[in-house]
């Protein structure tokens, strides 16, 4: 047999039950979850890194079992046959779970001080120099001053600033 990774879409909140059928039925199966807290309620609940996607071992033979298993959406394809993901990406994944399938997400620290001036790298204001003023209690957020706008105060998620 000739075990390729292959990326299996399930139809949404299946992720956990498609899993486990996939990995009965002796499939090498791969679900990586994350820690998310819950905001109004003050928890954490683990959820699906990539929503209704997990990573799916098999041999081509074997699309069709894995294809018409109850839950499944599809199987990514470009053209008629499934694309197979590369085991470097499997791997990788894989390498930053830990033994219950979470992913630890590694936050972006602040590095920038008061009045530094900084580049936006993505969202609607990419490419604008802007002026960090402060980061935001939820520690996902910025305030900078953009020096386009004679000094518009935005508030922006920080993975869209560079460097």
């Amino acid at each position: 047999m000739d075990l390729k990774w292959y990326l299996v879409k399930t139809k949404p909140l299946n992720e956990s039950r498609i899993y486990t059928r996939l990995t009965e039925a002796g499939f090498e199966s791969i679900y990586p979850k994350i820690l998310k807290k819950i905001k109004n309620k003050g928890r954490i609940e683990t959820r699906p890194l990539f929503p209704t996607y997990l990573f799916v071992r098999f041999d081509i033979e074997q699309l069709r079992t894995v294809r018409y298993t109850r839950g499944v959406a599809r199987v990514v394809s470009f053209g008629p046959e499934p694309q197979e993901v590369d085991s470097s990406i499997v791997e990788a994944v894989r390498g930053r779970m830990n033994e219950e399938g979470v992913v630890e997400l590694v936050k972006k620290t602040i590095t920038w001080k008061r009045g530094q001036r900084i580049k936006i790298g993505d969202g609607p204001f990419a490419g604008i120099d802007a002026i960090f003023v402060e980061e935001l209690p939820d520690r996902e957020r910025v305030v900078l001053l953009l020096d386009a706008v004679s000094s518009f105060r935005v508030t922006l998620n920080k993975e869209v600033i560079e460097g």
